[in-house]
């Protein structure tokens, strides 16, 4: 039987042998699902086509090492290895959880003493002090920001999962918008969309974040949808480990004018943001541009951030005031932000772009328009 394979999307050896040389790193020892398959293209997230080792990650957790030289060793359950292969050097399995340690401390007895090795924030306090005991380094060194710079630009392999699964919550939406009707409860809705993603061709759910009028949109409530109220479907799957997300509205009857006008208003301000998203454009000057923005239309500011990175993860990066970091071709981005009505109701938009040498491509291709039912 041929073997299957399995390889990190976006991962670059030389890149990342020149961050660890920077940080005067001699390994570094990830441990969080998002880094693990980066780095190797194990599938240990949540939304992977199997979420097993997700699952069982209390037990039978997964590492990846990453050495000075770039060369990446993988530790990892041993029956996940039957008949695959991964992207990586060198593959450690173990079949207990006390084995894994094991191997861990084996990678790090093998460094020079007094050698520094980085880890991440999340790092699990039982891994950590494995390292301490065997590795001898003379510093543990928290290396979030190495992985962070990494994975801010992607692969156009990368951008390619990220577009599929931004195709799949648009059809989703498009798909949810003759479901709906007044009465229907909020649960109800929230497992049609998440049956609609997967027949869409997810392979895991993200996020549903829906809502009926004013009510929040982070928890499941199972109220009732009535006549002349907002609902908002932000949407997020996952597609080959990689996420979308946006976020559209539907109005149970003939949308009020002021509301139209608002969420006009609102779409025109995060297209003006969004076109700021070119190579050497710090991360800070667009917050700055928002408020700008907000006060032409004279409605508050209503935003932590003006929108995110994307790929692994849904918010990879915040886009925050006085950060220096600069757009780069290939990087995706997700610009949202929204004012209150008068009724309590955040209407804004949310779209997905991504950074090229020229114009930003606007990933999302769904008309941003109020869709009235």
């Amino acid at each position: 039987m041929t073997e299957a394979s399995f390889a990190p999307l976006g991962f670059d050896k030389d890149t990342c042998r020149r961050e660890m040389q920077q940080r005067d790193l001699d390994g570094i020892l990830l441990t969080s699902p998002e880094n693990v398959m980066y780095t190797t293209g194990f599938p240990t997230l949540a939304g992977a086509g199997n979420p097993i080792m997700h699952a069982l990650r209390n037990q039978l957790p997964t590492y990846s090492f990453v050495d000075s030289e770039g060369r990446v060793t993988l530790v990892c359950w041993g029956v996940a290895t039957f008949g695959v292969g991964y992207g990586v050097d060198e593959v450690r399995p173990f079949f207990t959880r006390d084995l894994a340690t094991a191997e861990v401390e084996r990678l790090a007895g093998a460094l020079p003493t007094g050698s520094r090795i980085g880890i991440e924030s999340a790092c699990p306090y039982g891994v950590v002090r494995a390292v301490e005991e065997h590795g001898r380094p003379a510093e543990l060194v928290v290396c979030d920001d190495v992985l962070d710079r990494l994975r801010l630009v992607k692969s156009p392999a990368e951008v390619e999962m990220i577009r599929r699964s931004t195709g799949i919550i648009e059809r989703t939406v498009t798909d949810l918008v003759p479901v709906l009707e007044v009465g229907m409860s909020r649960l109800d809705l929230l497992r049609e969309a998440k049956t609609r993603m997967i027949a869409n061709g997810a392979d895991g759910i993200d996020h549903v974040t829906i809502a009926f009028g004013a009510a929040n949109p982070e928890v499941v409530l199972g109220e009732r949808l009535e006549a002349g109220q907002l609902v908002t479907l932000d949407l997020g799957a996952v597609y080959e480990g990689y996420v979308s997300d946006n976020r559209r509205y539907v109005f149970t009857g003939v949308a009020p004018e002021a509301l139209k006008a608002q969420h006009a208003q609102m779409c025109a301000v995060v297209a003006e943001i969004g076109s700021m998203l070119r190579p050497g454009t710090a991360f800070g000057e667009l917050p700055q541009r928002a408020r700008e923005l907000y006060a032409e239309i004279g409605r508050d500011p209503l935003f932590l951030s003006v929108g995110h990175t994307m790929g692994l993860q849904v918010e990879e990066r915040w886009i925050t005031d006085g950060d220096c970091t600069e757009f780069a071709a290939g990087m995706v981005v997700n610009i949202e932000l929204y004012s209150f009505t008068d009724d309590g109701v955040m209407i804004g938009d949310e779209e997905t772009y991504l950074v090229t040498e020229g114009d930003p491509e606007l990933l999302t291709v769904m008309p941003a328009d109020l869709i009235e039912v």
